[in-house]
């Protein structure tokens, strides 16, 4: 779901909160392709991401973990057995070696080279759909072991506010919070998420203003824009900032906002237009 290689997707709250659909996943295929060889249409190369090896690369490895785990299958449920065999199973579904990832696109018949119409690899949607699926359901096993360390409190509490259950965040920050007072400002801004999403707007109110009269993160609202972008209509909450903050770091954190969605937007556009575009070259190659 990435649009450019070195940057973090814009779906992560949709990942994490199991609601990414197939439609979603499609059209985030739609710029990946699998080597270098499927770059050969001068019109949208350039569009194109090459996720061959790292997809290969990642997939070998949670082989690897799966074994480990099956291996020592004394510790795991039933239930964990199963759901790693069939993330097994799907990940081995294509490409599974360096030999399937490396292999031209083209195949020469006849003297002629032929080469498919769609580059993408947006035919495996299905497939990662189905690993999103089952990934959603590992997802649920591992955050509810006990104790969590700092990466997994991170993980659980956002799972657990961008699925909606604003409940059962409050209780996990109010009980395990204080074990990670280095990220004190994060989890603060989740608890403050939560209260708002269960319609206690004074208690969201109330500690935002606790949490932002220290100016965290040097007073870079920029930094927080993930807690505050849907929320910059909400007057109140502009007043508590600017209590704390200067115009200017306001104005900077409305502009990151800005330029975020603007490139979500860009990203989901031309991925829209690359779809047509090999739709298209499909009914010209069908016609002919």
């Amino acid at each position: 779901m990435r649009h450019s290689a070195n940057s973090p997707s814009f779906f992560q709250p949709k990942i994490r909160a199991g609601n990414l659909s197939e439609d979603d996943i499609q059209l985030g295929l739609q710029n990946k392709c699998l080597n270098e060889s499927y770059l050969y249409d001068p019109r949208v190369k350039d569009a194109l991401l090459v996720v061959g090896e790292e997809i290969l690369d990642r997939t070998l490895n949670v082989d690897e973990l799966a074994n480990k785990v099956l291996s020592f299958h004394t510790y795991a449920t039933a239930e964990e057995l199963v759901l790693l065999e069939k993330i097994r199973e799907k990940i081995r579904v294509y490409h599974f070696g360096e030999r399937h990832i490396k292999k031209p696109c083209g195949a020469t018949i006849n003297g002629q080279v032929l080469r498919p119409v769609d580059p993408s690899i947006s035919y495996r949607r299905r497939n990662f759909c189905e690993l999103y699926e089952l990934f959603c359901q590992l997802q649920k096993l591992v955050l509810n072991h006990s104790p969590l360390d700092r990466d997994r409190f991170i993980y659980k509490m956002q799972w657990l506010y961008y699925s909606g259950q604003y409940h059962l965040c409050v209780k996990l920050i109010q009980s395990e919070g204080d074990r990670f007072e280095k990220d004190s400002t994060l989890y603060r801004n989740y608890l403050a998420l939560s209260e708002r999403g269960r319609g206690r707007m004074k208690a969201f109110y109330k500690i935002i203003e606790d949490t932002y009269t220290s100016r965290p993160y040097g007073g870079s609202l920029v930094s927080s824009r993930s807690t505050f972008k849907e929320l910059l209509g909400d007057n109140k909450l502009i007043e508590i900032l600017a209590q704390f903050h200067s115009s200017d770091e306001i104005a900077a954190l409305r502009e990151s906002v800005k330029q975020d969605k603007k490139h979500k937007e860009a990203f989901e556009n031309a991925n829209q237009v690359l779809a047509k575009y090999f739709r298209e070259q499909a009914v010209g190659t069908s016609a002919a």
